[in-house]
């Protein structure tokens, strides 16, 4: 079933839709599979955006957002893709989930152009002496407040902590990006630690603004670790083994963990 407009959604048969009726603008939703469950939340606007449910028994998660979301996501079998509050997509950003993983983005991150999301390569790789595979899917994680700069690459088993950033054409595969660092590169690596960015857009600024915000005493965008703080480990082994009821319901209480729960050390 091919949705070009919202209402649409509330005459699913083989798929479920829950939430508000999302505004769609030159965007289309796609059900090619059954068994699969998408959430809306209020004030979700999709720009340009396509979304796929190639296969079955996916859940996908779009939270409420101040901004449009203008997205690429394409979900076949057993995924689970959560998208928090009020990210900010720059261009239109791609979510590739396959091999029954899953990718969870956080709150109020800054997603550049032609940034990519994968948790799997596509085709399997397979050592020639002992015939086994190599290169195994793996989830995403990411937490809030994180900077993608423009043609990032995130890959499987990628792991990256709140109120850290990543460079320009970085490539971040299997790798954990802790809190309040900057890792750039192909492969990425670590540049600095103990760093945080604020949302202010500097494209206009004049001297005396340049001068005025040449220091900040904020710690609004540091993360430590508390009691509130999650595992990614553990969320992974939640959701792969939970239905796609109770898999709605456990991404729903990442809304209330508070403000270090994607902490990353």
């Amino acid at each position: 079933m091919q949705i070009t407009d919202a209402n649409q959604l509330l005459e699913l048969n083989e798929n479920e839709f829950i939430g508000e009726v999302p505004k769609m603008t030159n965007s289309q939703i796609n059900f090619t599979g059954k068994n699969n469950i998408l959430v809306c939340e209020d004030d979700v606007r999709l720009w340009n955006s396509r979304i796929d449910f190639n296969l079955d028994n996916s859940v996908l998660y779009l939270s409420s957002n101040i901004h449009d979301y203008s997205v690429n996501i394409s979900l076949h079998n057993n995924n689970v893709c959560f998208i928090g509050k009020n990210n900010f997509f720059n261009g239109r950003t791609s979510f590739v989930l396959s091999e029954s993983k899953n990718i969870i983005l956080g709150d109020e991150c800054f997603i550049s152009y032609n940034v990519v999301f994968r948790t799997s390569d596509g085709h399997p790789i397979y050592n020639d002496i002992s015939k086994k595979r190599m290169n195994w899917p793996k989830s995403i994680y990411v937490g809030d407040h994180v900077w993608f700069g423009q043609n990032a690459m995130i890959f499987k088993g990628s792991k990256i902590g709140s109120g850290s950033i990543i460079g320009a054409n970085s490539v971040v595969s299997n790798k954990k990006i802790p809190s309040n660092t900057t890792f750039a590169g192909a492969p990425a690596r670590l540049i600095h630690e103990n760093v945080f960015w604020t949302p202010h857009s500097v494209h206009g600024w004049d001297d005396e603004e340049i001068e005025k915000m040449s220091h900040s005493n904020s710690d609004l965008f540091t993360y430590s670790p508390d009691e509130n703080t999650l595992d990614f480990d553990d969320i992974e082994d939640k959701l792969n083994n939970s239905d796609k009821d109770d898999a709605v319901e456990y991404v729903s209480m990442f809304l209330f963990a508070g403000k270090n729960r994607f902490c990353l050390k």
